[in-house]
């Protein structure tokens, strides 16, 4: 018996909430903050908790800065 992952996906979220204007060399604050996702892992499998950590571990050395979000479900082979 062991326990296994599937549909692991591993994001980064980023919101932009102001913007610079070249012309007058200030930032404007924005009406609506743009909120993007950057997906570096979809639809894995990790068959322990190493391959998981190195799937975040990825995840974390391609965006530094922002914080990670991750989502799995958890299964158990017989």
């Amino acid at each position: 018996m062991s326990i296994y992952y599937e549909n692991v996906k591993v994001w980064t979220t980023h919101t932009k909430t102001s913007e610079y204007n070249p012309k007058t060399r200030k930032y404007k604050q924005l009406k609506k903050p743009i909120v993007t996702e950057k997906v570096h892992v979809i639809n894995e499998t990790a068959f322990d908790l190493g391959e998981l950590y190195e799937l975040i571990s990825y995840a974390k050395r391609r965006d530094v800065y922002s914080a990670v979000d991750v989502s799995f479900t958890v299964k158990e082979e017989h």
